[in-house]
């Protein structure tokens, strides 16, 4: 849970420093609030515009409802197609969030 906290640190940290990023759920990597499986949306962005970039990296995420489509509706997102998902895990290194995060850098 440790390990797992500092990984979603730094992916929230970032996304915190982006402009029009917005995290969906708690911003804090407190262990105690939140597991390290991080949603967002991007102002004026379709959600599904941005795993494709991920994916020609070799980095995994998606987007969506995550089968949760009343909550969706009622976070308004249906208009961002959902949410972009990072799930992170404790066998994921900070050199791989790291990774996510140059990605993430040239698509937000």
């Amino acid at each position: 849970a440790l390990h797992e906290e500092g990984l979603a640190a730094r992916l929230l940290d970032f996304l915190a420093g982006r402009r029009g990023v917005r995290v969906v759920g708690d911003p804090a990597a407190d262990r105690a609030r939140r597991v390290a499986t991080v949603a967002f949306v991007v102002d004026g962005r379709d959600s599904a515009q941005i795993p494709p970039h991920c994916d020609r990296a070799g980095i995994g995420l998606r987007y969506g409802d995550f089968y949760s489509p009343g909550l969706v509706d009622a976070l308004e997102l249906r208009k961002t197609n959902g949410v972009v998902r990072v799930s992170l895990a404790h066998y994921n290194s900070i050199e791989e969030v790291d990774r996510l995060i140059g990605v993430l850098e040239t698509v937000l």
